[in-house]
This record gives C-alpha cells, sequence and structure tokens, in this order.
C-alpha cells in the first residue's frame, strides 16, 4: 500500500468500516488506496482457468470481448435481475396507472404508424382523385 502498487477489490460497505477503523489511511489520513472511478465490482465465483500458451486462450478471450463490448452481459444480468425480483413476489406485473409512469417514444409507435397509413391513404386517394379529373375532362 506505500507503495501504491497492489490493487484490492473491496465491497464498498467492507471498504467503509475497515477505513472507518484505521486501515488504509496514512499519517496524514489521506486515502492509501486507488478508487475505481464508478467504484463498482461484481465479485463472482465462477472461473475458468487456462494454461499460459493455451492455444483456445485468444480466442477466448476474443470472445469475452465481444460479449461485453455488444453488451450480452449486461443483458444476461438484467435479465436475471429482473427474473430474481418477479420470484420474489415484491413486484406486480401490472403496474397501476396511478401517480408517474414513463412515457416515450416507443409508446408512441402506434399512432406513429396510424399516421404513416393515414398520410399514404389521403395520397393514394388524391393521385385517384387527380386521375379521375384527368379522364372525365378528356371525355368532355
Amino acid at each position: 500500500m506505500y507503495h501504491k502498487n497492489v490493487y484490492i477489490l473491496l465491497k464498498e460497505d467492507v471498504f467503509e468500516m475497515e477505513y472507518t477503523a484505521g486501515f488504509y489511511r496514512g499519517q496524514n489520513s489521506e486515502l492509501m488506496l486507488c478508487m475505481l472511478e464508478d467504484g463498482v465490482f461484481l465479485p463472482l465465483i465462477l472461473t475458468m482457468v487456462m494454461l499460459h500458451g493455451d492455444p483456445l486462450l485468444r480466442r477466448v478471450n476474443e470472445i469475452i470481448d465481444r460479449v461485453v463490448e455488444a453488451g450480452i452481459y449486461n443483458y444476461w444480468i438484467s435479465l436475471k435481475l429482473y427474473l430474481f425480483e418477479l420470484r420474489s413476489r415484491k413486484k406486480a406485473i401490472v403496474i397501476p396507472f396511478e401517480g408517474y409512469y414513463s412515457f416515450n417514444l416507443y409508446h408512441m409507435q402506434p399512432a406513429f404508424y396510424l399516421f404513416l397509413i393515414g398520410c399514404c391513404l389521403s395520397a393514394v386517394s388524391f393521385v385517384v382523385d387527380l386521375l379521375y379529373h384527368h379522364v372525365i375532362s378528356k371525355r368532355l
């Protein structure tokens, strides 16, 4: 810690307790550890051991990078949290319309489709009307 060349991952509550107790502080009460920018890490028990020089190491790293960059990992985590929330039965599946409700463009999609259909029908009606009057004016 004194040379600032060690990394320690701690949960936030554990860090707060140990920092309050006097750990990770220098002589002038300065923090002796560097903090992560957003301060969040996810401890997982899942590990995969690959030996140095393994021919599949490069391919596995590439797949992991693509999964993380594409956001699939975050989607999996959010899906698990959503299923856990539903199983806990603390949140209703149907949300009542009382109070604040997030309304965005996704909810307006049917209105835009109806508007587009209306514009197309009016354009077709206009063209038919022009052609009809053009044909009638030639007959007379």
